[in-house]
């Protein structure tokens, strides 16, 4: 995002286009990563995955041209969205049923942890070096750790009990049906799939404006945006710790409404706080509520879901969440040179407030609250 604000003088459109390009091919990767995860071993396609990226990332290095940084880092995207169902769906598989919930948790923080250091570093390289080049050569060391990681992981898929063997195989297409045909005929993951809509619609508008915010609202530089989202990031570090507590005394899904409930408060308290200092607090006090939720949120499904249906709820999850996350990336690459950084996100934060609220009457949003769906006994 640095990177891209400089080379276009600022322009908060391609900002936008940015971030459109990278959630459409992370959408059509995860789409492609649910079935492939049921077809093929998860841990070979991890790993294929992971190795993808490497060239793109060392193609970034030479090139400083903004349509080939932004088609480049919609590549990376791809290979993430293959990546992340089967990445969820092997710790359901590796991890003894009775740890999960301890599983989710940690890794909930440890993605809160990338979301604290990863920022701050990054900002802090890309002002100290005045180039991208040092935080690539990062990335690129984080992809080959990764790849050495999954080549020595134990790793034996577990076989569905409730699977049906004489059923034929789906064909891909089938795999995305049967996986949306399930979670509709369920009222509790209906309401995750639209929970991950609008919180991804807000999102999408939210990100592309985080650094045009500390500059022209807080009057703020890129250390100051580094270190905003690694405020977030801690916060989220220490929701993440209190989800598997959460999860243990209360029952799940409503740990997920009521987290999702004061996330809109969140915001608005947020692009209201225009001291640094308050606006700081605000910011790790929402990283708290998404990186509790979020792992809370995998929990539930880990608790509700069957083993043979877990990438593809796991990949339309996503895409549940990215579709509108595009929309909201459209909108700032159309209207954020229009409008004030400012009345965008006030706007955006009032759409959502008006689809969160008035959805807890529902029987979907009730349901996911009840938390009665029956669990899942997963062979180990």
């Amino acid at each position: 995002m640095l990177l891209v604000f400089s080379l276009v003088d600022q322009n908060k459109a391609y900002l936008g286009a940015t971030r459109a390009c990278f959630l459409t091919m992370l959408t059509l990767g995860s789409l492609a990563g649910g079935p492939l995860g049921e077809k093929f071993n998860r841990r070979s396609l991890l790993i294929f995955a992971n190795l993808s990226r490497i060239p793109l990332i060392i193609g970034l290095m030479f090139v400083d041209q903004v349509w080939f940084i932004i088609l480049t880092n919609g590549l990376i995207a791809f290979f993430t969205g293959v990546y992340n169902p089967s990445r969820q769906a092997v710790i359901n598989e590796i991890v003894p049923q009775k740890n999960i919930n301890q599983a989710n948790s940690l890794f909930g923080s440890t993605m809160a942890i990338l979301h604290l250091a990863g920022p701050f570093i990054g900002a802090s390289f890309y002002a100290y070096f005045k180039g991208v080049q040092e935080v690539l050569l990062l990335d690129l060391f984080a992809f080959l750790v990764g790849l050495f990681l999954l080549s020595r992981m134990n790793y034996t898929p577990l076989k569905d009990e409730d699977a049906d063997l004489s059923q034929a195989p789906l064909t891909f297409l089938g795999n995305l049906k049967e996986g949306f045909n399930y979670i509709i005929k369920r009222r509790d993951l209906r309401a995750l799939l639209i929970n991950a809509s609008v919180a991804g619609l807000c999102i999408g508008v939210l990100v592309p404006l985080l650094l045009p915010f500390v500059t022209e609202v807080l009057g703020q530089g890129e250390r100051e945006y580094g270190l905003l989202l690694s405020l977030f990031g801690l916060g989220g570090l220490f929701g993440g710790l209190a989800a598997n507590r959460l999860c243990e005394n209360f029952k799940t899904g409503r740990v997920v409404v009521i987290l999702l409930c004061l996330e809109p408060m969140a915001m608005l308290m947020w692009i209201n706080s225009q001291a640094l200092i308050l606006n700081y607090i605000v910011i790790a006090f929402w990283g708290l509520l998404v990186f509790a939720r979020i792992p809370s949120q995998l929990n539930y499904i880990s608790e509700t879901v069957e083993t043979r249906y877990l990438t593809r709820v796991h990949s339309l999850l996503d895409m549940a969440f990215v579709v509108p996350n595009i929309s909201g990336g459209i909108v700032v690459a159309f209207f954020g040179g229009q409008f004030s950084t400012y009345a965008i996100l006030a706007v955006v934060t009032a759409v959502f407030i008006s689809l969160t609220y008035p959805r807890l009457l529902t029987r979907d949003m009730r349901t996911l609250f009840a938390s009665n769906a029956k669990k899942v006994v997963r062979s180990q």
